[in-house]
């Protein structure tokens, strides 16, 4: 007698073992909350996934860089402006002592004030930043990358904050400018103190120009960042879309497939009591 198992319809049980495989992804993929669990059940979704990770620790550097020099920006911000502050008081302080009212006790009281300018100017301008270095440093400016193609300078370095000010059609440095104020104020004719009086200009016009770049910078990072982060959310909305499960239509397909295979068993069943009937007979 010829064997019925010679006789069954292999694709019959070829479609039911594919069902059975598909809809036991569905529900390890229904499950796990994950679309796939190996990269060879969806090759371009795992690529994508691995381009947008790989995106994502890059602008993760990147943030952290933003991060610090905002820190510094912010802090050089200060910094800067206390010293502006500082410079338009000490053109008050040289408009009073070229009273010719005053006394040289009370020039010296204002040439005291001075020094006391300078000597907080000299602390603000060798200040360390948040991280232990020299804020204003010496040398070439340091720069951040926050971007691809963007470099950015946190603060600026001490030779264009203190050691280079223009000032009588030249330059000078800050300690020079301020000592050569004090010494006309406490020692010097009307002359020299209205020729200090116009230096008084130059500081802060310096240092207002300083104040207005850092703030530009600042604004740059605060827009650098909010650019970063959107891009991150984009990236994250995408990666879920590929990576998670859409339940909804996870479970339309499991139950779609259930029908598929109850169908396919039942065609297998028919199918295969035509070929008894037909061995017997």
């Amino acid at each position: 007698m010829e064997s019925i198992n010679r006789n069954r319809p292999n694709d019959g049980i070829q479609k039911q073992s594919e069902l059975s495989t598909l809809i036991g992804k569905t529900q390890e993929s229904i499950a796990s909350g994950k679309s796939f669990s190996r990269p060879s059940e969806a090759p371009s979704s795992w690529l994508e996934i691995s381009s947008l990770g790989r995106k994502a620790a890059i602008e993760d550097s990147w943030l952290n860089n933003i991060g610090r020099a905002a820190i510094m920006a912010q802090q050089a911000e200060s910094s800067l402006d206390t010293i502006a502050s500082g410079a338009i008081r000490a053109k008050e302080l040289v408009i009073l002592a070229n009273n010719s009212t005053l006394s040289a006790t009370d020039r010296d009281v204002i040439a005291l004030e001075l020094e006391s300018l300078r000597d907080q100017f000299k602390q603000l301008v060798q200040a360390k930043d948040s991280y232990g270095g020299d804020l204003f440093h010496t040398g070439d400016p340091i720069k951040m990358r926050v971007d691809a193609n963007v470099l950015v300078t946190p603060s600026p370095n001490l030779q264009s904050v203190a050691l280079s000010i223009d000032v009588d059609g030249g330059t000078s440095d800050l300690d020079t400018i301020m000592d050569d104020m004090i010494n006309a104020v406490r020692t010097g004719t009307t002359a020299d103190r209205a020729t200090q009086l116009g230096r008084t200009d130059s500081l802060v016009n310096h240092f207002s120009n300083l104040i207005a770049n850092q703030g530009l910078l600042v604004n740059r990072l605060d827009q650098q960042e909010d650019r970063l982060q959107k891009s991150q959310l984009t990236s994250t909305e995408r990666r879920s879309v590929l990576e998670n499960t859409d339940v909804t239509e996870a479970i339309s397909r499991f139950q779609s497939l259930l029908v598929n295979l109850e169908a396919a068993q039942r065609l297998y069943a028919q199918s295969n009591s035509t070929s008894l009937i037909r061995l017997i007979g």
